[in-house]
């Protein structure tokens, strides 16, 4: 893994961030002189917090709001609400296995440290908003951003969908990488020649759309759960009206919801998704697995724009 020194810093979700290891997937900072709200190093992290509770089998958080995070073959990540990052690699995790939990769990982790909701799913910029897909993993997510870019619509963000919700709701784009399965990409006619294996032994990989990245935050138009439809169910896209059922469907989105709890923020995020549900159009798009995605491209375009 190369750590030789500090690379160009990048832009993440609105934070400058300067780290030790590469991290091709951020788009370089260009935007003003701040002193760097995020650093990544590479040094000792314990095994364990002192007073630390437990999150989960890998995840325990302390009293001051610092997580330390173990992904067995991968390493350690310990992150301070100061913004210091600190990990410890194992010798056989590869840098695309750091990267994926850095720019995932620990970018998921930041943003409960800073009281913004971060839900699971794919992000693409469409006439001057964002639209987000939610939903479990292997649903398509990523396929649809995918097929999105390849009609030139920029890509805001994959896995880690970050909102913020002040004056109004709005998308803080992270970076245009997409993780996509071997069969995604050849049935879209590329090639996995040169793509970092999203884990080792695993037929998914790390697709970056350089040319889709965005920097400035954009309002949230709608947000799309997606869903396989059962043996007999119809497919379609429905709008969701009743309030609880949009809350309860961005409770099961949020990435690691007892994180907030154990964090403190959880009135925080709660507002948030209350927000949404009285703010932003949320549907539900039911479609068969084996269906093409570019089938709903038009459909979700024709919804967004009412």
């Amino acid at each position: 893994m190369n750590t030789a020194g500090p690379m160009a810093d990048g832009y993440l979700c609105g934070w400058r961030i300067r780290s030790a290891i590469p991290l091709p997937e951020l788009m370089p900072w260009t935007v003003d002189e701040r002193p760097a709200d995020l650093t990544v190093e590479i040094g000792e992290v314990p095994e364990r917090l002192p007073g630390g509770r437990e999150a989960s089998s890998f995840l325990q958080v302390d009293d001051d709001g610092a997580c330390l995070l173990g992904v067995p073959e991968v390493g350690r990540f310990l992150v301070r609400p100061s913004g210091a990052i600190t990990i410890r690699p194992l010798p056989e995790a590869s840098p695309a296995e750091i990267r994926l939990f850095l720019l995932g769990s620990v970018l998921g982790f930041i943003c409960h440290q800073h009281g913004l909701l971060p839900l699971h799913g794919s992000c693409v910029e469409m006439d001057g908003g964002a639209v987000a897909f939610c939903g479990h993993s292997g649903v398509g997510k990523s396929t649809l951003a995918l097929n999105f870019a390849r009609r030139g619509r920029r890509v805001l963000s994959d896995d880690v969908c970050v909102i913020e919700s002040v004056d109004q709701v709005l998308v803080r784009p992270s970076f245009p990488r997409l993780k996509l399965w071997r069969d995604t990409i050849e049935d879209a006619a590329l090639s996995t020649e040169g793509l970092e294996r999203n884990r080792r032994g695993q037929e998914k990989y790390h697709y970056l759309v350089h040319e889709a990245g965005f920097r400035e935050p954009l309002p949230l138009r709608a947000i799309f759960l997606l869903r396989a439809a059962g043996p007999g169910e119809s497919t379609g896209i429905e709008r969701l009206s009743d309030a609880l059922d949009i809350l309860t469907a961005l409770t099961a989105q949020t990435f690691r919801p007892r994180l907030s709890q154990l964090l403190g923020k959880a009135a925080q995020l709660f507002q948030a998704r209350a927000r949404i549900a009285s703010s932003v159009p949320v549907f539900t798009l039911a479609r068969r697995p084996d269906s093409p995605p570019e089938l709903w491209l038009n459909d979700i375009e024709a919804t967004v724009r009412g």
